[in-house]
């Protein structure tokens, strides 16, 4: 097994990363690993109990304030940098990576699950590939299974290794 966490991303938006990282908290505290969770950043949130953050909370059973598994929510379904623009809430990477460290003091495995993918904006110089690399976590790519995955994967894998991701394996999800 992988110490210290995962970061789950994927090829794009609506792939699963919400499903495969609840499962994998699940599946963790199941057999009784220290599991916690986070989701550095949540577009399109409502404040419901069905949003990404919640279902990570509930999967894990962690006892966590939903700020501090999601630092940064913001109300539109858009990418992070935009989201926060109209929102006038600038995401930092200081706080997000703040409330990453707290959590991984209190727990000894963490599954992260992040927006989008590598190159999702977060800001204007910086996008998901630049937290992932200073939260230093393997990574698990999550991809749909369809017409198109085969040049989105690898381009995604190909870009990240460049860049010193850690890839540890790829989910294709059917997402129909």
């Amino acid at each position: 097994m992988i110490s210290g966490g995962l970061f789950i991303t994927g090829t794009d938006t609506g792939v699963g990363k919400t499903l495969l990282a609840c499962a994998m908290a699940r599946l963790l505290r199941s057999l009784r690993v220290n599991v916690g969770v986070m989701k550095p950043i949540e577009t399109g949130w409502r404040g419901s109990d069905s949003s990404d953050a919640a279902c990570l909370k509930r999967a894990a059973r962690v006892r966590d304030p939903i700020s501090r598994i999601v630092p940064y929510r913001f109300s539109y379904p858009i990418a992070p940098w935009p989201a926060s623009l109209r929102e006038k809430r600038p995401i930092q990477m200081g706080s997000l990576l703040a409330a990453y460290r707290q959590l991984q003091k209190k727990y000894s495995f963490l599954v992260v699950e992040g927006v989008g993918g590598l190159l999702v904006p977060l800001t204007r110089q910086i996008d998901l590939i630049h937290l992932i690399l200073k939260m230093d976590l393997p990574v698990l790519l999550v991809a749909r299974s369809g017409l198109g995955t085969l040049n989105h994967t690898l381009l995604t894998i190909r870009y990240g290794e460049e860049q010193g991701v850690r890839f540890c394996g790829i989910v294709l999800n059917q997402t129909d």
